[in-house]
């Protein structure tokens, strides 16, 4: 790895296969070799339905799922040494022993839970909170200016009157502002990296654009990258730069926001951005069919059951990831040049040629 690539690279990830054991001592695979790199100051989108493995490939990153990892080839975070300084250390986080994780939790890798509107304490104000994400900070030399910090980290957040808000408790506050002193909780420590597991399902669409407003100036003004995790495909395309679209524990196509939604190439993410609501008066349209039963995945395509234009070799082999450009990649047997041209539907098309337009491209 150059120089260049190690400044760029915070998080690099090969080969990621996690499974679990039945009472009747069968492997379940959730993640099938599912490959991740992401940059600095990057947010990268994981997009698929409930089940599609990306909360569990997240988790894998912080060690806390109940599922094993079973196989990792590479799995390494290029984070800075400390606070003050521009050094860059590499971590192999697949060599960490269970004591080690405590200095890669909170400090290295935040995480936002599916339901963080749940994660605070009700019995203790929020002040207390914070502070114990702060404890043993070498940034501070006492209390008074841990405070300080976290009343400025949370007026930036967008909490009015924030200095008599922190005394309050967490039932005082909205769900919007909850939201919001959980975020402040995770960026109080500066890691390097933010995993949001659906962090927005909860709200409601006024207060989730606001939130996810927040994220972008996050990624701006304290360089961190982000994992933003969702089964939206439309919250996806407005702020993510590298977008991973997984089904059946696999990324199934990967590229830009621009590749993913200007130039689609899987038949799964077809039906995504499909589904995406355009006109009231329109049909919402749903995918066919249901997602697969991880515990019984046949040879081939996991997606061939519920794919219009699949092909008999869908249903004997599976794909790999074929390229269509330095930044786009896409695992369907459509890309292989023997295949045959497939016509779009008219609702994807129009999807397609909007997005176009909102990224201005021809």
């Amino acid at each position: 790895m150059t120089n260049l690539d190690q400044k760029d690279l915070l998080l690099e990830v090969k080969n990621l296969q996690v499974s679990f054991k039945t009472g009747k001592n069968k492997i379940i695979k959730i993640v099938r070799g599912v490959d991740l790199k992401i940059k600095r100051k990057q947010i990268i989108g994981l997009v698929g339905e409930s089940g599609s493995g990306k909360s569990v490939t997240s988790k894998s990153l912080l060690n806390i799922n109940e599922f094993d990892i079973t196989k990792v080839d590479v799995m390494k975070l290029y984070s800075k040494k400390d606070f003050n300084s521009n050094d860059i250390e590499e971590v192999d986080l697949k060599k960490l022993k269970k004591n080690e994780w405590i200095n890669i939790r909170g400090k290295k890798i935040g995480y936002i839970p599916q339901d963080p509107l749940t994660s605070l304490n009700p019995t203790r104000t929020i002040k207390k909170q914070l502070l114990d994400v702060l404890k043993n900070d070498p940034r501070f030399k006492n209390k008074e200016e841990k405070v300080e910090y976290l009343i400025g980290l949370l007026e930036k957040f967008g909490i009015r009157n924030a200095k008599e808000k922190i005394e309050q408790y967490p039932h005082t506050f909205s769900g919007g502002m909850k939201q919001r002193v959980v975020i402040a909780m995770v960026v109080a420590s500066r890691p390097d990296l933010i995993i949001a597991d659906e962090p927005t399902t909860a709200l409601d669409p006024t207060v989730q654009a606001s939130v996810l407003a927040l994220f972008e100036e996050i990624k701006n003004d304290y360089n961190i990258s982000i994992i933003f995790i969702s089964h939206n495909i439309s919250v996806i395309a407005k702020f993510c730069d590298y977008i991973y679209v997984m089904y059946a524990g696999k990324v199934v196509e990967k590229g830009t926001k621009i590749d993913i939604f200007t130039n689609p190439a899987h038949p799964y993410t077809w039906a995504l951005i499909t589904s995406i609501p355009e006109d009231k008066n329109e049909t919402l349209y749903s995918i066919p069919g249901t997602p697969p039963d991880m515990a019984n995945l046949g040879v081939g395509d996991a997606f061939a059951p519920r794919n219009q234009y699949a092909m008999e070799i869908d249903f004997k082999k599976e794909p790999n990831l074929f390229k269509i450009s330095d930044t786009h990649y896409a695992a369907t047997w459509l890309l292989d040049p023997r295949a045959p041209k497939v016509q779009l539907s008219k609702q994807l098309k129009r999807r397609i040629e909007f997005f176009r337009k909102v990224f201005n491209v021809k």
